[in-house]
Order: C-alpha cells, then sequence, then structure tokens
C-alpha cells in the first residue's frame, strides 16, 4: 500500500521472506508486477533486479527498477545497507532516486532499528521520507512479529504526514507459515486506514485505503525460488488496483 509496503519490505522480516540468513550468500532476482486499475485508468507495469549480498555481520541490496503508471515511465534506482550493531539490534538505511520523477519520488530516504527481544519476538521502528516534484511525505512505521515454531504474526501501524498538509493513519496485519526445508513461506495480510499517496493526475493526496494480500515464496531448487504476490488495494473513490507479481531468484 504505496508508502506503507516500501517500509515492510524492505524490513527484517518481508511478507515473502524468511528469517535472516547467518551465513554468507549472493542473490540476485528478477520481477514482474502486472496491475489492472478500475474506472478505465491504465494498467501500472513494472519490472526490477535486485541484487543482494551479506551474512551474520548485515547486508547490501541494489534494486533497479522500470514502472508505467498512469501511462507515464518512470525508472528508479534503490540502494540498501543493514547492520547488525549488536547482538540484538539491527540498523538499515536505504536511499531512492527516480531520475524521470514523473509518478515516483524524486528521491527518498529510509531509516530502520529492529530489536530482537528474545522467544521467537522482535521490534522494529521506520522512518520514510519523500520527496516528489510537488510535495513532500513523511512517514513513520512501528511494528511487532512474532515467530512461533513454524508460523509468524506481525502488526504494524503507519502514520504519514504530508508537509503542510494532512496526517494518516493505517494498519497491516500480516500471518506467514514456514515450510519445507529450505523456509519456504506462505502469507496473507489486511491493510486498512487512510494514506498519503500519489494518485498520479490527482497528485498527492490522502485516501482512504483497504488492501488484501496473499504473498509467498517457494524454493524450486537449492539454490533457485520462485516468488508471488496477489493483490487487492481500494485507492478511496479513484480506483480498485488487482495486483499480480511473480520472481525468479537465485542464490548464490
Amino acid at each position: 500500500m504505496g508508502f506503507a509496503v516500501v517500509a515492510v519490505l524492505v524490513s527484517g522480516s518481508s511478507a515473502a521472506g524468511q528469517p535472516g540468513a547467518t551465513e554468507d550468500t549472493k542473490q540476485i532476482q528478477f520481477g514482474a508486477v502486472y496491475e489492472h486499475l478500475s474506472n478505465g485508468y491504465s494498467p501500472w507495469r513494472s519490472a526490477s533486479l535486485e541484487l543482494r549480498a551479506g551474512g551474520a555481520s548485515g547486508r547490501v541490496h541494489v534494486v533497479v527498477e522500470e514502472t508505467t503508471r498512469f501511462s507515464l515511465l518512470d525508472h528508479n534506482v534503490t540502494l540498501g545497507v543493514a547492520r547488525h550493531v549488536a547482538s540484538r539490534w539491527t540498523f538499515t538505511g536505504e536511499a531512492q532516486s527516480s531520475p524521470t520523477h514523473r509518478v515516483s519520488a524524486l528521491w527518498g530516504a529510509r531509516g530502520q532499528i529492529e530489536f530482537i527481544a528474545g522467544g521467537g519476538l522482535s521490534l522494529h521502528a521506520n522512518l520514510l521520507h519523500r520527496r516528489y516534484s510537488s510535495a513532500s511525505v513523511d512517514l513513520t512505521a512501528m511494528g511487532v512479529e512474532r515467530y512461533i515454531a513454524r508460523y509468524r504474526a506481525a502488526y504494524t501501524f503507519y502514520l504519514a504526514r504530508l508537509h503542510g498538509g494532512e496526517t494518516s493513519t493505517s494498519h497491516r496485519v500480516q500471518g506467514d507459515l514456514y515450510y519445507g526445508l529450505l523456509s519456504n513461506s506462505a502469507g496473507v495480510s489486511v491493510s486498512v486506514g487512510e494514506e498519503v499517496e500519489n494518485v498520479g493526475p490527482f497528485g498527492v493526496l490522502r485516501t482512504d485505503i483497504r488492501a488484501a494480500a496473499v504473498v509467498g515464496r517457494h524454493w524450486i531448487r537449492p539454490t533457485w525460488f520462485v516468488t508471488y504476490e496477489a493483490v487487492v488495494h481500494e485507492q478511496g473513490d479513484f480506483y480498485t488496483r488487482r495486483r499480480t507479481s511473480v520472481g525468479l531468484g537465485h542464490r548464490f
């Protein structure tokens, strides 16, 4: 869900991911997304290539993405680094830029701190700033997650503020199941509330949102995996997005 999704997907435990790896690995992943919009809007499309490397002490990742929204083409580059600063603390920093920024943010920056409380419980807090051509948005996200055997439950609260304008709040609950010997995963999530989002021709606005998603990762070989996602997202009265995404990744 717009800004909120960014914070969740790059946090320590993503919806389609697995518990953090403790060995040095390198990973490359290609992804494709198609989103059908109601009310006569043109479909959204995107393709991305992600490189990730790291291990027990930390990790880095680079994402290059091409997106088409409201018939406008954008290119985005994201660079992130995560570092274990203590036995139970992890800091993540990320920077994003779009040289075209027709719909995407001109630039963005995000910081996250995660605390492993023990007993399968962890807490995290995010600060995200995004600068668009006509507006700036700040997002704060705070969440808690709990692993119990093969299951994970998580809740995240989001507070977004448009500079010189309105604020919005939203909530996301999520559950995941890990299965198999290679940490395959499948999960569902539900999001409700308000969102500050760039809705193309209408600019950056606050809208009511409701969303539901199914996500997962499945290892087809010891070094190859596929990811999938299906989302229904209601963006106020503007449109409803039906998103389908697939990815193919290889771990070295």
